[in-house]
């Protein structure tokens, strides 16, 4: 149900795109799991979103994710997010 949520407003929003919400999570995670919680300086990494995003700016799409999903969904997505802070 949450999937089907995501996907319906990745297509229903101009500035995301298939997969924008995963990639955000997953870019959220591997901050989040790094014990130093270092981020990356401008010199490095490879500039694509995908790969070397920022995590605070895809902590703030999910935000912005979660207050356009419903309740539920919202409360399950947070779920997901909070998982490992």
């Amino acid at each position: 149900m949450l999937a089907a949520r995501i996907s319906r407003l990745e297509r229903s929003r101009n500035y995301l795109g298939p997969g924008a919400v995963r990639t955000a999570l997953r870019l959220w995670r591997e901050f989040i799991a790094d014990p130093y919680r270092r981020l990356r300086v401008d010199s490095e990494g490879c500039g694509v979103w995908e790969c070397c995003g920022d995590p605070w700016q895809a902590r703030e799409m999910l935000e912005g994710v979660l207050l356009s999903l419903p309740r539920r969904s919202a409360a399950e997505l947070r779920r997901h997010i909070d998982d490992e802070w």
